[in-house]
C-alpha cells in the first residue's frame, strides 16, 4: 500500500511539473488507477506561466487514452466543466480537452461543452468556451458565441468585442461569407445585432511596428532625468559608443540621488561599467528593501566583474538570506569549482513552485556564463521541482550541452508537456544517430 501511494505521488508531482515521468510511471504500472491524478491535472493548469507555456490538453489526453479507465476519466471531467464556475485558464483546459474528446467520438463532451457556454452570462461564471465551441459546431457555434456575447455587450454598454475571432473564422473558411451570415441572422435577433455592431466598429489588426529608436547619451540620459528609464537590452545599450558609455558611468558617479542611481545601474546592468567597480560593490552591499530595486540593480551590474571582493559578498548574502536569488549575479563572474554544491543546497531548500522558479533565472545566468559538467546536480534539483516548461527547456539545452543529459531526463524529454521540450527530444536523438521510434509521438504531440 505504501508503494503505490508514493507512486501515485511521483505521478502527480510529475504531472504538476509537466514532465513526462507520469507516461513512463503508467506504463511500468499498468495496473495503477491514477484517474484522480489525471483528473486534478485536467481541472487545473498546473503550468507556472500558463500565458506562455499554453494549454496543457494534448499532454493530459495522453495520459486519459492511456488509461484503462478513460469512459470514467473523460465522464468526470465534462461534468466538472459545467459546474467550474472561475480560474480561466483551468476552464480553457477543460474545454480544450471537450474539443478532443469529441473528435475521438465521445457524443457526450459537445452537449457539455455548449452547456457551459450557455452559462457564461451567468452571475459568478467566468467567461470560458468561445473558440472551442466555434472549432467543434462551425458556423453554428460562432453564431450561438455571438448571441451570448450580444447579450453581454447590451447588458454593459461600457463593454466591446474586437473582430479577431469572426476575422480568424473567415480565414480558415473562405467558403462562407461569415459577415453577411451575421447580418443575416442579426435582423431577428438584437443580441447578433450588438455583437455585429461591436465587431464592425472594432475591427481588429496587428500594430504598427514603431521605428525603433537608436539609443545615445542624451537619449538616455534625458529619459532618466525624466523618470521614464526602465528598460534597455543588451543590444541597444551597445549601440552606445564607448564614450557614450564612460559619460553615463561619470553622470552615475556623481548623482547623490538614490532613485537616478537605480535607474543609471538599470543601463549598467546590460553593459560593463567601464570604470573601476567599487562604488557599485559598496551599493550592492547595503540593505535590500522593498521599495527600491537599487540593491538589486547594482548586484547586476557586478556580473560583468570577478573580483574576490565581489564573490566574498555572494557568498555572505547567499548564506545570510533563505531566498538569495537576487544576489546570484555576484557569482556569474566569480564562479568556482566546487560552488554547485552551494547552488544544490539552495535549490534544496524549498520545493515551492515561486521559489523554484524565482532562483531559476540566476542560475540558469551562471551555468550559461560557466559551461562545466557540475551544471549537473542544481539542474537536476531545480528541473525535479518546477513547473515552468520554458525554463524547464533552458535547464535541459544547458544539460545537454555540458554533456550531462541522464538517460532517465531524455526518455521523459519525449512525453513532456512542453512542446519544444518534446522537439529537442527529436533533435538529441537525432544529432545522436538513433532516430526518435515513431510510436513515441503522433503529430507534434504527445500520446
Amino acid at each position: 500500500m505504501n508503494e503505490e501511494l508514493d507512486i501515485k505521488k511521483r505521478f502527480l508531482n510529475s504531472l504538476k511539473l509537466g514532465t513526462g515521468e507520469t507516461y513512463l510511471l503508467q506504463k511500468e504500472y499498468p495496473k495503477a488507477d491514477f484517474s484522480r491524478q489525471i483528473v486534478k491535472g485536467a481541472v487545473q493548469n498546473f503550468a507556472y506561466d500558463r500565458q506562455s507555456e499554453g494549454s496543457r490538453a494534448n499532454y493530459i489526453y495522453g495520459l486519459i487514452k492511456k488509461s484503462k479507465n478513460r469512459q470514467k476519466i473523460e465522464q468526470s471531467i465534462l461534468s466538472k466543466l459545467q459546474v467550474k464556475k472561475s480560474d480561466w485558464y483551468g476552464l480553457d483546459h477543460m474545454c480544450d480537452l471537450a474539443v478532443l474528446f469529441h473528435k475521438a467520438g465521445n457524443q457526450y463532451a459537445k452537449e457539455a461543452l455548449r452547456s457551459r457556454f450557455e452559462k457564461n452570462g451567468l452571475d459568478e461564471y467566468e467567461f470560458c468556451g468561445q473558440d472551442q465551441l466555434i472549432e467543434i459546431e462551425g458556423l453554428a457555434g460562432l453564431l450561438t458565441v455571438a448571441e451570448v456575447v450580444g447579450k453581454t455587450l447590451l447588458k454593459d454598454q461600457g463593454d466591446w468585442e474586437d473582430s479577431y475571432r469572426v476575422d480568424s473564422f473567415q480565414k480558415k473558411n473562405k467558403g462562407i461569407d461569415v459577415y453577411l451570415e451575421l447580418e443575416k441572422t442579426s435582423r431577428n435577433n438584437k443580441y447578433i445585432k450588438a455583437y455585429l455592431t461591436s465587431i464592425t466598429q472594432n475591427k481588429w489588426g496587428l500594430p504598427r511596428k514603431r521605428k525603433a529608436k537608436i539609443f545615445s547619451y542624451s537619449l538616455i540620459k534625458e529619459r532618466i532625468e525624466a523618470d521614464k528609464f526602465r528598460f534597455i537590452s543588451e543590444e541597444k545599450a551597445n549601440e552606445l559608443s564607448d564614450e557614450e558609455v564612460k559619460r553615463l558611468a561619470e553622470d552615475f558617479l556623481r548623482e547623490k540621488d538614490k532613485y537616478k542611481q537605480e535607474l543609471f545601474l538599470r543601463f549598467f546592468s546590460k553593459i560593463k561599467f567601464p570604470f573601476e567597480y567599487k562604488p557599485i560593490l559598496n551599493i550592492a552591499g547595503g540593505t535590500d528593501t522593498r521599495k527600491s530595486r537599487l540593491v538589486e540593480f547594482a548586484v547586476d551590474a557586478l556580473k560583468f566583474f570577478g573580483g574576490e571582493d565581489i564573490r566574498k559578498l555572494a557568498l555572505q548574502k547567499i548564506a545570510e538570506y533563505k531566498n538569495p536569488s537576487i544576489y546570484f549575479p555576484l557569482l556569474t563572474g566569480t564562479y568556482r569549482e566546487g560552488d554547485s554544491s552551494l547552488l544544490n543546497e539552495v535549490a534544496n531548500r524549498s520545493r515551492n513552485f515561486d521559489y523554484i522558479h524565482s532562483i531559476v533565472f540566476g542560475i540558469i545566468d551562471i551555468y550559461q556564463a560557466n559551461p562545466t559538467k557540475a551544471c549537473k546536480a542544481p539542474l537536476e534539483t531545480i528541473y525535479s521541482a518546477m513547473n515552468c516548461g520554458l525554463h524547464r527547456y533552458t535547464i535541459l539545452k544547458i544539460l545537454e550541452e555540458n554533456q550531462v543529459l541522464s538517460n532517465k531526463i531524455l526518455s521523459e524529454m519525449q512525453f513532456d508537456s512542453y512542446s519544444e521540450i518534446r522537439i529537442l527530444y527529436r533533435s538529441i536523438r537525432k544529432t545522436s544517430g538513433n532516430q526518435v521510434d515513431g510510436s513515441t509521438s503522433v503529430s507534434g504531440s504527445v500520446i
